[in-house]
């Protein structure tokens, strides 16, 4: 009985064990932190909304935005090398160029690295882009119908750029809080937040790279089959 029960142990523990421990990590800093993970994600999928609601009945907005984001594409840069590749529809080449873009400049650049400068500053930068993103993809004009396979994508990197969000709430709160977390020194947190971004940063990854795959097929296969259509 004694060693039927420990197989049975074994057999409930498995699937917890089959888990990467970098993934573990990540979700066990989640689970820590899960109000705050909650309204973050609230907070990115609700302006999101509310500006894409915006946008529709008031369309200036979008053509108060579109102009330079379409300019950024065109100049000679990255930009226009992710553009080109998408053109080209070499896949592999446009799905690496969308996750790099996304993870190095995105991400780390714009939200992470001020966040060990300025605490907190990550979080704004993260929720204008989720109001752009609604601004930019509103459901108006010929490119509406794009949308609807478009969402996905929408879906998975917003659960992204959240994760950056909430790297920088949990990396700032570390630093001006250490007390909180059994640390004395606010060197201390701001060591032990640098760590927590790094665990949080693998979920970044693979969100991202869902949604470079996705995003790719998408914009090759998917979106031109609509516009004719």
């Amino acid at each position: 009985m004694v060693y039927d029960r420990a197989v049975a142990d074994h057999a409930t523990q498995r699937p917890k064990q089959r888990m990467p421990a970098i993934l573990r990590d990540a979700i066990s800093i989640i689970k820590q932190h899960q109000r705050a993970f909650i309204a973050l994600n609230v907070a990115f999928y609700g302006l999101f909304a509310l500006s894409m609601l915006a946008t529709v009945f008031a369309p200036e907005l979008q053509a108060q935005f579109k102009p330079s984001i379409d300019e950024s594409f065109e100049k000679p840069g990255l930009f226009n090398t992710v553009a080109g590749a998408y053109a080209s529809r070499d896949l592999p080449v446009a799905i690496g160029m969308t996750f790099l873009v996304n993870l190095v400049v995105a991400s780390i650049a714009m939200a992470t690295l001020p966040t060990f400068v300025v605490p907190f500053v990550g979080i704004p930068v993260v929720l204008y882009r989720a109001f752009l993103w609604g601004v930019m993809f509103a459901p108006i004009g010929p490119l509406a119908v794009t949308l609807v396979p478009h969402s996905l994508t929408l879906l998975i990197e917003g659960q992204a750029y959240v994760l950056v969000a909430f790297a920088a709430y949990v990396q700032a709160r570390m630093f001006l809080w250490p007390e909180r977390y059994g640390l004395i020194r606010h060197r201390d947190g701001y060591m032990a937040g640098a760590v927590s971004t790094l665990k949080l940063y693998p979920l970044v990854m693979l969100a991202l790279a869902v949604g470079a795959i996705y995003e790719v097929i998408e914009a090759v296969y998917v979106m031109p089959l609509l516009l004719r259509s």
